[in-house]
């Protein structure tokens, strides 16, 4: 939405989460950039592979891999 971007996992072939904004921050605005979406959609799939279901994401991480100020 707006020219942002955002990230989708599958597993198992079905559609796992579809994230269309940037998580753990207020409002609905998208990632700036896909190679934001891609790192913090990276996080996510390390947090799934190690059993943390749901795969939350804090604001500290989003801050820690650059994509938010």
């Amino acid at each position: 939405p707006g020219k942002t971007f955002g990230y989708k996992i599958y597993r198992d072939g079905r559609l796992f989460i579809h994230q269309p904004h940037r998580p753990a921050l207020p409002g609905h605005r998208g990632f700036a950039t896909k190679a934001d979406a891609r790192k913090v959609a990276r996080i996510v799939l390390l947090k799934i592979k190690r059993g943390e279901i749901p795969p939350s994401v804090s604001v500290e991480e989003l801050k820690r891999l650059d994509v938010v100020e």
